[in-house]
């Protein structure tokens, strides 16, 4: 069946001849190749088989029935031979992800091409390519047409002794990279699927028998954790003292002098460095009674954090005439009286003799060091503080953005295509602020959660709603009523969701953290952000805050991710400044990646497709793209019964075309009832079959 002959036949009509309609691939196969020859429809089903045979995330019997279904498009159907049914029914070696399933026909022509392009080869060049792995990659990659899990599949296939059974590039470089040192014996090349070859040569010598990499205990070891472990809490700790103005005096150069550090705590008595949290606080109330509340309970901790937080072998650090000290703790915390009023708490520290500059700095360390207070916990940036310290003439540390590229998987679990995936992930290194807009039901919300729990992980992902009477206080801080104290009510200046993320993201500098803004549109947008709007543009300077004084910069760590809907025009208010700070990505039913999304999802999960023919023709009598209606309507199991979809169309789909109709004098159930878009799609599917059998009869006729 591999002829010349066949092939011609298929590259001219499939190949030349895409069928862009939104059927299914098998819907749409019969009329693509129902009309040629019974060989070019058997070599069809040879390729496709060829295509799906090593793949996990299409079952052996749906492999089985979808070649079978290839094979009777002809009418004159072959059996297929038990070897062949064996090996179909034989699971498969690995996940293909979402291309496998949604992108057959860029695969299939792929695979047509390459065939023809290898028939084309002088004999002894194709004997080559069949007998060397390395040259068989070389000639699979002439095709430029190709996806790389396909292609990496393929070299699998072809040379199993040489290529592991491993699609995702990602997946590739980590496992050579993890064990390269132990396995490889040499440097690493540039040639992954050779590394990989003599690694996992060695791994098979070593064990006696051939292992799954994802597996434990080898999945451990290659596989990237989608968290960072916290600081151990056994390891030292690391302070911010403030000494540039104590009372007038800078005190760092006292510091040095006398190898201290201090406290000034003015009006406090003498206290022990065992004092309790509760004890210290009365004693500070006391003692502080003539300033407000806040003021007093910031001194409590402070003090608590000097007199027992601290301990020998704690690193500190503090600035003083544009230049950074480091030193070490080297004992317990004392009391003295000091008539000055400068250095009542002390303890004894070791200063090292380099000092960098506040321009050496890393941004995130440069933000935390200029955060108000005498007393800061730095224990977050201690690797980065160590480093400091190591290396006394540093170069500003890389601010870049570290994100993992979409891989095959995510693009399974939302429907969508890899590259586009990628392109957003590209859009946030950019510039790491993202907005997904377009109608209700696109799946704005659900990509937007997905994506960023991909990029940072679970834990590292926070969402607000904005809202008509959110504010800047209630998104970034702003002063709140506290506990009553002697009569007296005290306000605390209390973080909101965004400030706490940004203090997170200062302690892991090199992990992303998400917020994600769910209708951004809602708000106001520039009495939320207020002058937080400079710094998404400009993210290695600092501003004053409107409650703070100390200098603040927003991490490039931060990403921004939000979601706006179009259908009530909302998107037009949006200022140019808005505009220009974030990337925006559109989500319409009519528009790529949107449009085949259920599609994608009915075939994934093996449901029949008539929601999706549905969809398709009521969006089709939908003028206004952001009144079309999105997928997401449909992405249940009540829409697979009929009175579950009825009820669906009733309750959600009619209301919103009312909305948009309202005061045109449309009949809506007349025009956009269920019965009526059934009536029209039975309506398309019939003149189809009649243009086919007219086809049909006109090539019996010639």
């Amino acid at each position: 069946m591999w002829t010349d002959r066949n092939l011609t036949e298929l590259h001219e009509y499939f190949v030349q001849r895409p069928d862009l309609s939104a059927k299914s691939f098998f819907e749409k196969l019969d009329g693509q190749i129902g009309s040629r020859s019974h060989g070019a429809i058997q070599l069809f089903a040879e390729i496709f088989i060829l295509n799906v045979l090593p793949i996990t995330n299409v079952s052996g019997p749906k492999k089985v029935e979808q070649t079978k279904s290839i094979l009777r498009i002809g009418g004159d159907s072959v059996e297929l031979p038990e070897d062949v049914l064996d090996a179909l029914m034989s699971g498969g070696v690995f996940n293909g992800g979402q291309a496998f399933t949604t992108q057959k026909w860029k695969q299939i022509n792929y695979l047509i091409e390459l065939t023809r392009a290898f028939r084309e080869l002088p004999a002894e060049d194709a004997a080559a390519v069949l007998s060397d792995p390395l040259t068989f990659r070389g000639f699979v990659r002439t095709i430029k047409t190709g996806q790389a899990a396909q292609r990496q599949a393929l070299l699998y296939l072809a040379f199993p002794e040489f290529y592991l059974p491993v699609v995702s590039a990602t997946h590739l470089k980590l496992i050579r990279d993890a064990f390269a040192e132990e396995y490889l014996g040499q440097e690493p090349t540039e040639d992954i699927d050779v590394d990989l070859h003599h690694i996992y040569s060695n791994i098979i010598a070593a064990e006696g028998k051939s292992v799954d990499l994802y597996t434990p205990p080898w999945a451990e070891k290659w596989q990237p954790s989608k968290s960072q472990p916290e600081p151990d809490p056994g390891t030292a700790h690391a302070w911010r003292i403030y000494g540039s103005n104590v009372a007038g005096t800078d005190m760092v150069p006292v510091w040095q002098q006398k190898s201290s550090v201090s406290l000034a705590a003015k009006f406090l008595r003498p206290v022990n460095s065992d004092i309790s949290f509760d004890n210290l606080k009365s004693i500070v109330d006391k003692d502080y009674s003539t300033v407000n509340y806040t003021a007093r309970k910031e001194k409590t901790e402070e003090f608590y954090s000097f007199l027992t937080q601290m301990n020998p072998g704690d690193l500190v650090v503090t600035v003083s005439q544009g230049k950074v000290y480091f030193g070490t703790v080297t004992g317990d915390a004392t009391y003295a009286d000091d008539s000055a009023g400068r250095s009542k708490l002390r303890r004894p520290v070791h200063w090292y003799e380099e000092s960098i500059t506040t321009a050496q700095l890393p941004p995130e360390l440069s933000t935390r060091l200029n955060e108000k207070g005498e007393v800061l916990d730095l224990t977050g940036q201690i690797d980065t503080i160590r480093t400091l310290i190591d290396l006394p003439r540093p170069t500003p540390a890389d601010s870049s953005l570290h994100l993992p590229d979409a891989d095959e998987y995510l693009a399974e679990q939302l429907n969508v295509d890899q590259d586009w995936l990628q392109e957003c992930i590209d859009l946030i290194r950019d510039r790491p602020q993202l907005i997904f807009y377009g109608p209700p039901g696109t799946g704005k919300t659900y990509i937007a959660k997905t994506l960023a729990r991909y990029l940072a992980g679970e834990d590292k992902v926070k969402i607000v709603q904005f809202h008509p009477a959110y504010s800047y206080e209630d998104f970034f801080e702003g002063y709140r009523p506290g506990q009553q104290t002697g009569g007296q009510v005290g306000f605390d200046l209390r973080k909101g969701p965004l400030r706490r993320l940004v203090d997170r993201a200062i302690e892991s500098p090199q992990a992303p953290f998400v917020l994600i803004i769910d209708e951004i549109n809602r708000g106001n947008l520039a009495k939320i952000f207020g002058e937080l709007y400079f710094l998404l543009e400009y993210r290695n300077e600092s501003i004053d805050l409107m409650y703070s004084t100390a200098p603040f910069t927003l991490p490039r760590n931060i990403v921004i991710i939000g979601t706006m809907n179009t259908a009530d025009r909302s998107i037009a208010l949006v200022d140019a400044a808005m505009r220009r700070r974030f990337s925006f990505v559109t989500l319409h039913p009519s528009q790529d990646p949107a449009n085949g999304v259920l599609r994608s999802w009915l075939t994934a999960t093996d449901r029949p497709t008539d929601v999706a023919d549905l969809l398709d023709e009521l969006n089709a009598l939908i003028e206004d793209d952001d009144f079309k209606i999105g997928p997401s309507y449909f992405m249940r199991e009540s829409a697979f019964t009929d009175t579950g979809l009825q009820r669906i169309w009733r309750t959600s789909i009619l209301p919103l075309l009312e909305e948009h109709h309202y005061g045109d004098g449309i009949n809506i159930e007349q025009r956009y009832g269920l019965d009526t878009i059934r009536k029209r799609v039975a309506a398309h599917i019939d003149a189809q079959t009649e243009s086919l059998g007219d086809a049909t009869i006109t090539a019996d006729t010639d």
